[in-house]
C-alpha cells in the first residue's frame, strides 16, 4: 500500500466514523483512481452499502473478496449487496456452508439461512437456523424463521415448539404471534389455535390481521357464521382498506347476502376505483340477482375507472351469456385471464359449452372447476367425509328401539298452522317448486334457511332428541318461529313451507318439534340430480363439498335416501312426492294433489310462475338464472349426454333409479 493510499484510507475512515459517509466514499473513489487497491475497494464498497447504493457497492466488493477470500466482513458486505440488487444465486454462492461455518459472528450463517429459505431449500434453511439458535438461543427472528421453515416441510409439531419460544420472547410482535397460531392450525391443534388467535386479537385491538387470520381459521374449519363475523370485525378495524372490503363482499356473495355484498364492493370501489375484484364481484351479484340490465353500465364504469381489461371481458361475457350469445361469450371468457378465480371461470366456461351442445368439453370444464375447489385450504374432501359420517351416524340411530325410547311429553297446540317441510336432494327442482308455491297467498316459503338445523344443534344434536322435555321442545319451537319472524313478515294464519333440500336428513327433529308436520319430497332422475350437483358452483359448506367428486356425490345420495327411507318407515310422517319431470310437463296436474295434501284450496295464481319469480326478488339457490324463465324441459334427461362420465356411479344409484320409477336406459322416460 503506498503513502497516498494509506492517507486516503485514514481520512476516509475518520469521516466514516463521524457518519460522513458520502464524503468518505468520494475520497476513497478518488484514491482508487490513482491506485487500484483491494483494501480501498473494500472500504468504498462498505461505504456504498452504508449509503444504500447497492449496485455501486458490488463492483468494489467483488475484487476485494477475490483478494481477501478469508475476510468475513467483506464477504458479508458483498452478500448483502448482491441480495439487494437481486442476485441471490450469486449471494448464496458467496456464503456457502464452508464459509458460514467459520464465521463466529453468525452473520454469514444468518445470510445463508435467509437465502436458502428464500430459494425454497428448507432443509438447508432449517440446518442453518438450528445452528444459529444453538449458539444464540435468544435470537427470536431466527426462531420465527425456523418455525416457518419447519412448517413448510410439514414438520408442524416441531414448528409449534419453536414458534412458541419465539412468541414468548417477543409477545408484542403480532406477526410472530400469528405465525405461532397458524402452526397450531397446521398441527391440527384447533382449540389452541383459536385461543391463540383470540388472544392476539385482544392483545392488538387496532390490528386487523389477527381477525383476518381468525376468519381464515374458521373458514378452513367450515364454521361459516364465525368466519364472516371475524372478517366483518377486521373491516370495522380498518375501514380504509379496499382489499378487506372487497374480501367481505366476496364472502357475503358466497353466502347469498347480496345487499351486504353489494355495499361492501361499492365501499371498496369508493376507496380504490380501479380495484378489479370488486367489479368482478358486483358483476356476479348483478347476475345472481337477475339484474342483467346493470351489467353494461358496470362494464363502462370499470373501463372509465381504469380497471384491467380482463375484468371488462368477464363482465361482457356475462352480458352475452344472458343474451344467449354463447359463442361470443366464450370468446370473451377466453380473454379473462386471472381476473376471475379459476373455479369461477371454469364454471362459466362449462355453462357456455353446454348451451352450445359441446358436452365433452363442458364436462371437462366442470371437472376442472371441482379440481380447483378441491385444493381449497379448508380441506373439502375431509369435510365431505365428515358430513357423510354424520349422516351415517344418524342412520344408525334410526331404529324402532331408539324411537320407542323417546320421551313422550304432552305438547301444547300451536297457535298457527304447523309448518310443512319441502325436502329433496339438491338440484331436484325444489326452487322451481317453491317458486310455484309462493303464488298461493296462504303460503309463506322459507328458502334454505338454517333454522331447523340450528334448533337440532341447540338441543344437543340427534343423540339428544330421545330425552327432550316439553319445555325444551316448546322453547325450540318458539325460537324457530322467532327467527322466521325476524326474516319475513310472518302472518298468523299462513302455512310456512320450510324448503331445504338436505333436510331429508332432519326427519327426526322435524317429528320431535312438529309431530304432525307434513313433508313434501321433490324427486328427479338421480342421474340428472347428481350431474347437476357436480356441475354447479356451490358454496363450499360441509354438505356441498361432496359434489366436487361424482363418487362422493353418489355415496351421499345413497346415504341420504337410505336414511330418509328408514326414518319415514320408523316415524311415519305424512309424505307427498312431487316429480320434477311431471311438474315441468304439466304443472297443474302435479300441483293440485300437493295443494290438497297441504289442506289448502287450489288457486290459479300457482301457475303464474314468472310473475311470482320476479316478485320474490333475489334467489339464493343455484337456480337463480332459471326461475324467471318460462318453465322449460331441457334439463330433463340432460344426463344422457354425459352417460359415459356417470356410468361408474351406476352401481351405487341403480337401486334408487329403479325404486323411484326411472331407468338408466337413454330413451326411457320418467314415470
Amino acid at each position: 500500500m503506498n503513502v497516498a493510499t494509506d492517507s486516503a484510507l485514514r481520512e476516509a475512515a475518520g469521516l466514516a466514523r463521524q457518519g460522513r459517509f458520502a464524503e468518505a466514499c468520494a475520497i476513497g473513489a478518488r484514491a482508487l483512481g490513482q491506485h487500484d487497491d483491494p483494501v480501498l475497494h473494500a472500504l468504498v464498497g462498505a461505504l456504498h452499502l452504508q449509503l444504500g447504493q447497492f449496485a455501486d457497492a458490488v463492483p468494489h466488493l467483488e475484487p476485494a473478496i477475490a483478494a481477501q477470500p478469508g475476510d468475513n466482513i467483506v464477504r458479508g458486505n458483498l452478500v448483502e449487496a448482491l441480495i439487494r440488487v437481486g442476485r441471490e444465486r450469486e449471494a448464496l454462492d458467496h456464503c456457502d456452508e464452508a464459509h458460514a461455518a467459520v464465521d463466529p459472528s453468525l452473520r454469514l450463517r444468518r445470510l445463508r439461512a435467509h437465502l436458502t429459505q428464500a430459494a425454497g431449500d428448507m432443509l438447508a434453511a432449517v440446518d442453518s437456523y438450528s445452528r444459529i439458535i444453538a449458539t444464540d438461543p435468544g435470537d427470536w427472528a431466527s426462531l420465527n424463521n425456523l418455525g416457518n421453515a419447519l412448517s413448510s416441510l410439514g414438520r408442524f409439531e416441531e414448528a409449534t415448539e419453536v414458534l412458541a419460544r419465539a412468541a414468548r420472547l417477543v409477545p408484542d410482535s403480532p406477526p410472530i404471534q400469528l405465525n405461532y397460531a397458524n402452526a397450531l392450525l397446521d398441527a391440527g391443534r384447533f382449540d389452541e389455535c383459536e385461543a391463540q388467535l383470540r388472544a392476539a386479537a385482544a392483545a392488538f385491538p387496532h390490528d386487523p390481521y389477527p381477525l383476518t387470520d381468525l376468519f381464515a381459521f374458521y373458514k378452513r374449519l367450515g364454521h361459516e357464521e364465525e368466519s364472516i363475523q371475524a372478517l366483518r370485525a377486521a373491516v370495522a378495524l380498518d375501514p380504509g382498506s379496499a382489499p378487506l372490503a372487497s374480501d367481505l363482499g366476496q364472502e357475503c356473495a358466497w353466502r347469498n347476502l347480496y345487499d351486504e355484498a353489494e355495499a361492501s364492493f361499492e365501499r371498496a370501489l369508493t376507496i380504490d376505483p380501479t380495484l378489479s375484484p370488486s367489479y368482478v364481484g358486483l358483476a356476479s351479484v348483478y347476475e345472481r340477482t337477475n339484474r342483467e340490465s346493470q351489467l353494461q353500465p358496470l362494464q363502462q364504469r370499470a373501463v372509465a375507472a381504469g380497471a384491467d381489461a380482463e375484468t371488462g371481458h368477464f363482465i361482457h361475457a356475462l352480458i352475452l351469456k344472458r343474451a344467449n350469445k354463447f359463442e361470443e361469450a366464450l370468446a370473451e371468457l377466453d380473454q379473462v385471464g386471472e381476473a376471475v378465480i379459476a373455479a369461477r371461470r371454469f364454471n362459466l366456461r362449462g355453462q357456455l359449452l353446454e348451451r352450445l351442445g359441446r358436452s365433452e368439453e363442458a364436462f371437462e370444464a366442470f371437472a376442472e372447476m371441482n379440481r380447483q375447489w378441491a385444493e381449497d385450504p379448508s380441506q373439502p374432501r375431509e369435510r365431505a367425509a365428515l358430513y357423510r359420517d354424520e349422516v351415517a351416524h344418524a342412520e344408525q340411530l334410526m331404529t324402532p328401539a331408539w324411537v320407542a325410547s323417546w320421551s313422550k311429553p304432552v305438547l301444547p297446540a300451536l297457535d298457527r298452522p304447523t309448518p310443512a317441510f319441502l325436502v329433496g336432494f339438491p338440484r331436484s327442482g325444489t326452487t322451481l317448486l317453491d317458486t310455484l308455491l309462493m303464488g298461493h297467498g296462504d303460503m309463506q316459503v322459507l328458502e334454505e334457511e338454517p333454522f331447523l338445523g340450528e334448533a337440532e344443534r341447540d338441543l344437543g344434536g340427534p343423540d339428544a332428541l330421545a330425552s327432550l322435555t316439553a319445555d325444551e321442545i316448546g322453547a325450540a319451537r318458539d325460537r324457530y318461529f322467532e327467527k322466521i319472524a325476524g326474516l319475513i313478515d310472518l302472518r298468523p294464519d299462513s302455512l310456512i313451507i320450510d324448503k331445504h333440500p338436505l333436510h331429508l336428513n332432519k326427519v327426526p327433529v322435524i317429528r320431535r318439534l312438529f309431530p304432525d308436520a307434513k313433508i313434501i319430497l321433490a324427486l328427479r332422475h338421480p342421474c340428472d340430480v347428481l350431474l347437476s350437483c357436480f356441475i354447479t358452483n356451490f358454496r363450499l359448506n360441509n354438505a356441498m363439498v361432496n359434489f366436487l367428486d361424482l363418487d362422493d356425490a353418489a355415496r351421499l345420495y345413497d346415504l341420504t335416501f337410505r336414511f330418509f327411507d328408514r326414518a319415514t318407515a320408523v316415524l311415519h310422517p305424512p309424505v307427498h312426492t312431487v316429480v320434477y319431470e311431471r311438474m315441468v310437463e304439466d304443472p297443474r296436474r302435479e300441483l293440485e294433489p300437493l295443494v290438497a295434501f297441504l289442506g289448502l284450496e287450489w288457486r290459479d295464481a300457482l301457475l303464474n310462475h314468472r310473475s311470482t319469480a320476479i316478485a320474490r326478488g333475489p334467489v339464493s339457490t343455484a337456480s337463480y338464472a332459471q326461475v324467471t324463465e318460462p318453465i322449460y324441459r331441457r334439463a330433463a334427461g340432460r344426463w344422457t349426454r354425459y352417460r359415459r362420465h356417470l356410468k361408474p356411479i351406476f352401481p351405487v344409484i341403480r337401486p334408487w333409479v329403479e325404486k323411484f320409477g326411472y331407468s338408466l336406459d337413454e330413451e326411457a322416460a320418467a314415470t
